[in-house]
């Protein structure tokens, strides 16, 4: 899986410099279907088509609601904001606070209308029920900075250990175990996924709306020990991403 994984990555590798519209167009492409993606997942109704729309001409979409624009508007920028990111920060405590803060921009409640501090850590405690129909109770809210500070001393000690891919994926679900904020920590944790294989050269990986139901049965999985199953959804859609730019470059005019 990661032997594969790496020969693509040297291919892209191989063709590079690539010529800036072609780079400038597959980040847009990875921008516009993450954004709608990682949002669907969490229930925002806006189609792909309605998304492309609004990222592109700026003009809202007729029966879709004021926080459904916000929420994709936000992510977009979250999103140009890691890209920037990535070419001088490492993930930290503070950065995972400035991705929820950009992503709640305008948005006070989460649903229900429990309110929500942008950057904020939860001051309640928070559970879910899973898609086999048990509840899960995440960390409580008091132990919140403490459990964040071993998830970042983790990431530090396993940056030279694990592939890049493992690393992303073992983050990812360790953070939304811990779920820190009162909301939006599915969107964060893929943020920070993709933050921990875009800073390694790798494109992210964008899990897709039909992929919901394996996304949150294969996170259960890992929360039960067994995170291989989470680990190989991840790294085929790195798998799928890379082979999407080889592709492009392969197709694009020889100059």
């Amino acid at each position: 899986m990661f032997t594969k994984i790496d020969s693509l990555k040297k291919i892209v590798e191989a063709k590079r410099p690539l010529h800036p519209e072609l780079m400038a167009t597959i980040a847009q492409k990875f921008r516009e279907e993450w954004t709608y993606n990682s949002n669907a997942i969490e229930g925002n109704t806006m189609t792909l088509q309605e998304t492309l729309f609004f990222l592109r001409e700026g003009l809202t979409v007729q029966g879709r609601t004021l926080r459904e624009h916000l929420e994709m508007i936000n992510h977009a920028e979250a999103v140009d904001y890691l890209q920037d990111a990535i070419k001088h920060r490492d993930l930290t405590e503070g950065l995972i606070k400035e991705f929820h803060a950009i992503l709640f921009s305008g948005i006070k409640t989460m649903a229900g209308g429990v309110p929500v501090v942008p950057g904020a850590y939860k001051t309640k405690n928070n559970h879910v029920l899973t898609a086999s129909g048990k509840i899960h109770h995440y960390t409580p809210a008091s132990q919140v900075p403490a459990e964040m500070e071993k998830l970042l001393k983790w990431y530090k000690d396993n940056k030279g250990k694990l592939h890049a891919v493992e690393l992303a994926a073992l983050f990812h679900h360790r953070f939304v175990a811990i779920h820190p904020f009162p909301d939006g920590n599915g969107r964060v944790g893929r943020l920070c996924m993709n933050f921990i294989l875009m800073k390694n050269a790798y494109p992210p990986a964008i899990i897709r709306k039909e992929n919901r139901k394996e996304y949150y049965i294969s996170l259960e999985e890992a929360d039960h020990g067994n995170p291989q199953l989470f680990i190989n959804l991840v790294a085929d859609e790195v798998i799928r991403n890379l082979q999407l730019m080889v592709d492009e470059i392969e197709r694009a005019p020889k100059n």
